[in-house]
């Protein structure tokens, strides 16, 4: 559809070609040659918003019936014509349609009223942007595991025009770190951690902190009777790094295939939604409970990331190239069991584990 290539070329994205991540351990790792799937690169940095006009507009030539300026808050189905009304707020005015697709964000409005999702949001995350020209980041995108703020994570992206979004990502595990303080965390990180504040300056213009829910690791149920619940109000958010926009966007794709069969035989009953459910599972939503596990380990044994930089400081730019596609979900989490992930990490934790006590009793040593 063309929409990567539109963003770039109307300057409304920005490729992450030099990257790093700094453990809390304070071991970095950089790297600056464009890692890519295909012909897409492996991240690019691009507003929401101008990252939906942009799909949006995309659907629209391809023939979609686009509403703008349309906000939906009640719907009503009717059981003898199998039609779905959708009303317009404020207004007199509907649709109707066969199935109704809930893809209304974390807060999962719609699908909570017609029971679907029964829990709040999992977590939160905040976001600001940054002037530029006036802070002293020179690289793409540098993501930061602040011992404290494990098992989530803040980080740093250059857009377009030199400009930079600083973002701090609450996942769940650490009970210090809980939504209600996202604010103080938020501005803890740019005063207290150091990498983040040499980043920043002393000179930046910051603009106000908006904040953001997070529906994370899949809900067990996103259909019924003519009803798809899709993307971030489904959960379809990895709950390792609290990135959901992708997943969102293949969800998308999976929901439009299976519709068109559907609507090719006429069946909209539950169990033929089902058959999206498990789709989407097998894709990606199977390997949540992964990353569940993953992110938990790391908030308790912080060392394993350090051991994780370790590796990819020794390694070749395809190791590098296949991480990246793990942590950006393109391939799923459990591949980081595989022998060449796992027997690297391994290796460099005992490495690790072994100068740290070295350090420490040559310290005890000294102080006698």
């Amino acid at each position: 559809m063309g929409v990567y290539q539109h963003l770039i070329k109307e300057n409304k994205a920005h490729v992450m070609e030099y990257r790093s991540l700094c453990s809390p351990g304070g071991l970095s790792y950089i790297w600056g040659r464009p890692i890519k799937f295909g012909e897409i690169p492996v991240a690019i940095a691009c507003k929401r918003i101008l990252l939906d006009e942009s799909i949006a507009m995309a659907a629209k030539r391809m023939g979609a019936d686009l509403k703008e300026n349309w906000p939906v808050t009640e719907t009503k189905f009717d059981e003898d014509t199998g039609l779905w009304t959708v009303y317009k707020y404020g207004t007199t005015d509907t649709l109707t349609s066969r199935v109704l697709v809930c893809s209304d964000g974390a807060p999962s409005r719609l699908a909570t009223k017609l029971g679907l999702v029964t829990r709040p949001p999992d977590s939160t995350c905040s976001r600001t942007y940054v002037e530029g020209g006036t802070h002293r980041f020179d690289a793409d995108g540098v993501v930061f595991f602040n011992k404290e703020l494990l098992p989530g994570y803040s980080a740093l992206f250059r857009h377009p025009n030199d400009e930079l979004s600083f973002c701090v990502n609450v996942i769940p595990g650490n009970p210090k770190v809980v939504p209600e303080k996202l604010d103080y965390w938020h501005n803890w990180l740019m005063k207290k951690d150091q990498n983040i504040s040499r980043a920043l300056g002393d000179n930046f213009k910051m603009e106000k902190m908006k904040t953001a829910s997070l529906r994370l690791g899949g809900e067990k149920c996103t259909y019924d009777d003519h009803v798809l619940v899709v993307g971030d109000a489904a959960g379809m958010t990895d709950p390792m790094t609290g990135e959901g926009i992708h997943h969102a966007m293949e969800g998308g794709k999976i929901a439009a295939i299976f519709l068109d069969e559907a609507l090719n035989h006429g069946n909209y009953d539950a169990e033929c939604m089902k058959i999206f459910h498990q789709r989407w599972m097998s894709k990606f939503g199977d390997d949540f409970k992964w990353s569940m596990v993953f992110s938990q380990m790391l908030y308790r044994f912080p060392i394993l990331l350090d051991a994780s930089t370790a590796a990819l400081q020794r390694k070749s730019d395809k190791f590098v190239a296949k991480w990246a596609d793990i942590m950006t979900g393109r391939l799923p989490k459990i591949y980081m069991l595989k022998p060449e992930f796992s027997f690297s990490i391994i290796y460099e934790l005992v490495r690790l584990t072994l100068h740290r006590l070295k350090g420490s009793n040559g310290k005890q040593k000294k102080a006698e």
